[in-house]
C-alpha cells in the first residue's frame, strides 16, 4: 500500500485555520438559520391567528332571524382571498361554509383546538396535503351577549415560508463553502509568506553544509515574533560555528607553523645522534636539546588547545573566589618554579570575586611565569592585591627587559613577541597572554602591560570585586 507524503507545515496551518473558520461559520450559520426560523413561523403564526380573529369578527355580522350564523358564499370567498382557507362551523362543529371547492379534503379540527379556542386561546397545528403543509387555528365567534355561535377555522400555506428558509440555507451553505475555499487559498498564502524566513533558514543550512561557508546569515522578517527568534537565534548558532571553525582554522595554522620548527629540531638532532663519530658527550647534548625541544612542543600544543577552547566558546564555572588566597597559593607555586628570581607577595587585602578559581589561578600563573622568564638571574618579582573603586586590582612588578610602548598594544595577540623578547629568544611559546587576555575577558576584567620608570614592567589586572 503506497503511503502519501507528509504534509507539510504550511498545508498543516492552512487546513488548521480553515478547519476552525469552518466551524465558526457552521456555528453562527446554524444559530443564525435557527433563530430566522422561529421568527419567521412565529411572525406566519401571528398573522394565522389575526387573519382567524379577523375572519371571526367579520362573520359574526351576518346573522339569520334566530341569531344563527349564516355567511354567504361572497363574503367567505372574499375573506379567503388573502390566500387562506376558511371553514366555519356552527357551535355543535358541524361544517356551515368552506371556502375551498367540494373536492378538497377537510380540514382536520380536533377537540382540543375547539377547547383552547373557547377559553380564548390558539391551538396551531400542521396538516400535510399534497404538494404543502397546511398551519391551522380555530377562532370562536362570539355574539353581542357572548355567547358562542359558532367557529372559523383558519389554514393557511407554508410553501412561501418554506422556499424562504430553503434559499436561506442555501445560500449560507454555498456562502459558506466559498468563504472555506477562500480561506484555504488565503491560509495557504499566508502561511507561505510568514513562513519564508523557516525556508530561508532551511536554504541557508543547506547551502552551508554544501559550501562550508559559515558566514552565510539568514535575512530575518525584522519582526519580534517567534520566526524572528528563529532566524535571530539561526544567525546566533552561526556566528557559534563560525568563530570555532575560525579557531580551528587558527588552530591547525599556528600548529602547522609553531610546530615545524620543534619537529625540525628533533629529526636534525636525533640524525646526528646517530653518527657514530660523536663521543657520548656529545649525543647526550644532542638527546637534551631534543628533549627540550619535544617539552616545548608538548607546551605549545597545550597552549594551542587552550586557546582553541577558549575561542570556541569553552564555558566556565563561576562561584564566589577568595583571590586574595588563590594570588598567594599562585606566587608559591611559581616561586618553586623559578628559583633564579625573588618572588614576593607585597601585600593583600581581602577580596571575593565572581569566577572559575582554575582559570583565574591560570592567569596568575601565565602573568608571574611571563615576569619571571623576561627577569635576569638574581631580579625580583613582586605581587601586589589592592581595590580600587570598587574593584579588585592585582599587580606584578618585575626587574626584567621590561616593554616598549610600541609593543604594548600588541603583546597580547598570538604568537607576537616584542623586540627585547626577541632578542633573548625565551622558551615560552608566545600564546600565554593571549590566554591571559581570554581569562580577563570572561570574567570582565581588564589586563594591561606597561614599562616601569624603574626598569622592567607592570602587568595590572582589575577585576569587578563581589559586593555581597
Amino acid at each position: 500500500m503506497t503511503r502519501l507524503p507528509p504534509l507539510t507545515i504550511r498545508v498543516r496551518l492552512a487546513l488548521l485555520y480553515t478547519g476552525l473558520l469552518a466551524a465558526a461559520l457552521a456555528a453562527f450559520g446554524g444559530g443564525m438559520y435557527v433563530v430566522l426560523s422561529r421568527e419567521l413561523e412565529s411572525s406566519f403564526d401571528a398573522s394565522l391567528v389575526a387573519n382567524a380573529e379577523h375572519a371571526a369578527g367579520a362573520i359574526a355580522q351576518d346573522l339569520n332571524a334566530a341569531g344563527g350564523l349564516t355567511p354567504s358564499p361572497r363574503l367567505v370567498s372574499q375573506l379567503a382571498s388573502t390566500g387562506g382557507r376558511i371553514l366555519v362551523l356552527d357551535p355543535s362543529g358541524r361544517e356551515i361554509a368552506d371556502s375551498a371547492p367540494p373536492a378538497e379534503p377537510a380540514l382536520p379540527v380536533t377537540p382540543d383546538d375547539i377547547a383552547a379556542a373557547d377559553h380564548n386561546g390558539h391551538s396551531i397545528h400542521e396538516h400535510p396535503v399534497p404538494g404543502d403543509v397546511l398551519r391551522i387555528t380555530v377562532q370562536t365567534v362570539r355574539g353581542p351577549d357572548g355567547s358562542t355561535l359558532g367557529y372559523v377555522v383558519w389554514a393557511d400555506s407554508t410553501r412561501p415560508l418554506r422556499s424562504l428558509l430553503d434559499t436561506v440555507r442555501l445560500a449560507l451553505l454555498l456562502g459558506g463553502l466559498a468563504v472555506t475555499v477562500l480561506a484555504l487559498i488565503g491560509g495557504l498564502f499566508l502561511a507561505r509568506r510568514a513562513l519564508a524566513p523557516v525556508a530561508d533558514v532551511t536554504d541557508t543550512a543547506r547551502a552551508i553544509a554544501l559550501s562550508g561557508d559559515f558566514g552565510a546569515r539568514v535575512e530575518g522578517p525584522g519582526t519580534p515574533d517567534e520566526v524572528g527568534e528563529l532566524a535571530a537565534a539561526f544567525n546566533e548558532m552561526l556566528a557559534a560555528l563560525e568563530s570555532s571553525h575560525l579557531a580551528l582554522q587558527r588552530f591547525l595554522g599556528d600548529a602547522s607553523h609553531q610546530l615545524r620548527t620543534p619537529l625540525t629540531v628533533i629529526r636534525a638532532n636525533l640524525d646526528l645522534a646517530t653518527r657514530p663519530d660523536f663521543d657520548e658527550a656529545e649525543r647526550s647534548a644532542i638527546l637534551d636539546d631534543a628533549r627540550d625541544e619535544a617539552e616545548r612542543m608538548g607546551r605549545l600544543i597545550a597552549d594551542l588547545l587552550s586557546l582553541a577552547r577558549a575561542e570556541s566558546g569553552a564555558r566556565l564555572s563561576f562561584q564566589p573566589v577568595e583571590l586574595d588566597a588563590l594570588l598567594v597559593d599562585s606566587v608559591r607555586r611559581h616561586r618553586q618554579a623559578a628559583p633564579h628570581v625573588r618572588m614576593s607577595v607585597a601585600a593583600v587585602e581581602p577580596v571575593v570575586v565572581e569566577g572559575d578559581a582554575d582559570r583565574l589561578r591560570e592567569l596568575f600563573g601565565i602573568v608571574l611565569d611571563n615576569a619571571a622568564r623576561y627577569t635576569p638571574p638574581g631580579g625580583s618579582v613582586t605581587a601586589r592585591l589592592t581595590m580600587r573603586d570598587g574593584a579588585a586590582v592585582v599587580t606584578v612588578d618585575d626587574t626584567g627587559i621590561g616593554v616598549d610602548a610600541e609593543d604594548a598594544d600588541h603583546l597580547f595577540e598570538r604568537l607576537y613577541r616584542g623586540r627585547r623578547a626577541r632578542q633573548i629568544r625565551p622558551s615560552g611559546t608566545g600564546l600565554g597572554l593571549a590566554i591571559a587576555r581570554w581569562i580577563a575577558d570572561a570574567h570582565g576584567a581588564t589586563i594591561s602591560l606597561s614599562p616601569r620608570p624603574a626598569g622592567g614592567t607592570r602587568a595590572e589586572i582589575v577585576l569587578p570585586a563581589r559586593t555581597s
